[in-house]
């Protein structure tokens, strides 16, 4: 069905119907030849065109079209319907343009008219997407507003639809007082211009949608619990979200306007970051943007923290941004330097009982070495005494050996139950006053055997100034034989030892240097360890079980002391002992000259029988 037809088909045309038909003078255009009135309705389209080309919104640029239409075509008033979307009818807006004043009644009408798609005039027009013309709405029924009752003065109406992307937004509608015959060249026009304001109507709904993404951007930015920071492309910040503020400990008003590599960034950074921003501006070439990267951040306070940022820029017509956000992940970093320091302890903890799972095999082989070897002499002798015939110097001399065996078995079981004491936390220590040296000359005598066999020469020094101490005798006697029993194993026959006594502030210091093989320096900071054996003791086949120089260091530190070793490969060892000192002066008696006492510790082998070379 054509737009016009209904009006037509009820009202006949009427050529002339008084004022305002073709024969009015007070009609704009009437009797203007068709050429020149096609001119100026073009005029007017590109005029209007112009005019709402320009406008922000429909409503502004419908006004703007209503006046120019009736200014340039005669129609005495027009006024704008609008899609509502939620009630689903045309309502009718506050536009109006022309003789307003003349079309009270009307107006009063229309403020409480609304149409569904398809009902009157605005309805028509609005479901066809084509202008309706209504040369005489007095006889016209598409006119509803003329059924109530009311003379609205009005003779002809001409409504037009302005279509957008998605259908029909709004209609224009014009009223004159006089019936005017339909114009098919306006008719055209206002077609034309249903189209431009079209326009006008998607790029207004597309600003609006472009704003209300922006608003829910910033708002998402925002609440987000990453900081948002932007800046322009001077280097200025620009924007600053809350979580930014937490981060940096800035509000947003001191941040806005700051460079943002003075503000953000380490001092160490700024120039590369500098740099970067510069190099894409003129290059549009980067490294870092759109990248994940773990960077130290700066805070107002001048400490730093890692971050993790990904930075991207945006182009704002010739105005470029740069955008990020930063995620503080200092909490990170603290979890994966503890699983770190967890997988390596859980690494030494494996090292270290792989380790003693050898020391423990190396152990049950020195244990049943150390137990075997005696016990195979004690019984081998035992049968050998049972021959009556057996000289009596050869069966001393067995004898003998038998003894100095079975010594050996108890010493070895002394050990073992003594570190399963230590070990355990039960070592019992009677403290009493004595006097160093007599702590050295007795556990000299406890390992003269040992160190005679070996051919050693023990030089023994001890410093006048040394106190008296208070120490339980027995476990500072085996902790003593047992440093000189490891020098004497460690040693190569022949070779001295040197024991040497000193005072240092409140502590007496007891060192034992040996000339041996020495201890490699992976060793050395086992060798304290319960059944620590050097790879040298196995290699060359040493006695012992590993348990002398636990015992001495648990000796020592039940004393509130210490015990250390130092080594040079090749070169030999030092063991030191230091014990707190309880005497308030020298460790010389009375009636026992000084001189003496320097004499009595001199290099003279103390406790000592001649060895073999005569030491």
């Amino acid at each position: 069905m054509r737009n016009s037809a209904v009006g037509q088909f009820i009202c006949p045309p009427v050529v002339v119907c008084g004022p305002g038909g073709q024969g009015d003078p007070r009609r704009k255009g009437a009797g203007v030849p068709g050429g020149a009135r096609e001119s100026e309705l073009v005029a007017l389209l590109g005029n209007v065109a112009a005019k709402i080309r320009t406008g922000d919104d429909l409503e502004s640029a419908a006004r703007a079209a209503l006046e120019m239409v009736c200014e340039a075509t005669g129609w005495r008033v027009g006024h704008l319907y609008v899609w509502d979307e939620a009630d689903g009818r045309f309502v009718p807006s506050d536009v109006w343009a022309g003789a307003v004043e003349e079309f009270a009644d009307l107006r009063e009408v229309t403020a409480t008219t609304r149409f569904a798609p398809g009902t009157g005039i605005i309805g028509h027009a609005a479901k066809t997407g084509r202008p309706v013309w209504l040369h005489d709405v007095t006889c016209d029924p598409v006119f509803l507003r003329a059924r109530q009752g009311v003379d609205l003065g009005v003779g002809a109406a001409l409504a037009f639809p302005v279509t957008a992307a998605d259908g029909v937004v709004a209609v224009l509608e014009f009223f004159s007082h006089e019936v005017i015959p339909q114009d098919a060249q306006l008719m055209r026009v206002t077609a034309s211009l249903g189209h431009h304001l079209g326009l006008v109507a998607d790029r207004w709904r597309a600003r609006q949608e472009v704003e209300a993404a922006r608003t829910r951007l910033e708002q998402i930015i925002g609440t987000s619990v990453e900081a948002f920071v932007s800046i322009d492309a001077d280097g200025h910040i620009i924007d600053w979200n809350t979580a930014a503020e937490r981060m940096f400990g800035l509000t947003r008003e001191q941040a806005l306007g700051r460079v943002m590599h003075e503000t953000i960034v380490p001092a160490r950074y700024r120039g590369a970051d500098e740099a970067g921003r510069v190099r894409f501006l003129a290059t549009g070439r980067s490294q870092v943007l759109g990248r994940r990267l773990e960077l130290a951040a700066l805070r107002a306070d001048g400490s730093e923290f890692p971050v993790e940022l990904v930075m991207w820029a945006t182009r704002e017509g010739d105005a470029r941004t740069f955008n990020a956000f930063i995620h503080d992940i200092t909490d990170r970093r603290r979890a994966e330097h503890a699983l770190r320091e967890a997988y390596e302890h859980e690494q030494t903890t494996v090292a270290r009982l792989k380790e003693l799972d050898r020391a423990k095999d190396d152990f049950v082989a020195a244990v049943s070495h150390e137990l075997r070897t005696p016990l195979t002499v004690i019984i081998g002798y035992l049968e050998i005494l049972g021959d009556d015939d057996l000289p009596l110097g050869q069966r001393d001399r067995m004898l003998s050996t038998m003894t100095h065996n079975a010594m050996r078995l108890r010493k070895l079981i002394e050990d073992l139950l003594a570190v399963n004491t230590v070990t355990g936390g039960s070592l019992a220590v009677d403290p009493v006053p004595l006097a160093v040296a007599e702590v050295l000359d007795e556990a000299l005598r406890e390992t003269a055997a040992e160190i005679q066999c070996a051919g050693h020469r023990v030089r023994v020094h001890v410093d006048p100034a040394v106190p008296r101490i208070r120490a339980d005798r027995g476990l500072l006697v085996g902790a003593v034989g047992a440093l000189l029993s490891n020098a004497a194993k460690y040693s190569a026959n022949d070779t001295p030892i040197t024991v040497r006594a000193s005072v240092a502030d409140t502590d007496v210091s007891i060192a034992v240097i040996d000339h041996g093989a020495g201890i490699a320096e992976d060793e050395l900071p086992r060798v304290f360890d319960r059944f620590a054996r050097a790879r040298s003791t196995r290699d060359e086949a040493i006695q012992g079980v590993g348990l002398g120089l636990t015992i001495a260091k648990a000796v020592a530190e039940a004393h509130g002391g210490t015990i250390t070793a130092t080594s040079t490969p090749g070169e030999g060892s030092v063991f030191t002992l230091v014990l707190p000192a309880s005497g308030p002066g020298p460790e010389a008696g009375p009636g026992e000259p000084a001189d003496d006492r320097r004499a009595a510790a001199g290099e003279s082998g103390r406790g000592l029988p001649p060895g073999p070379s005569g030491s």
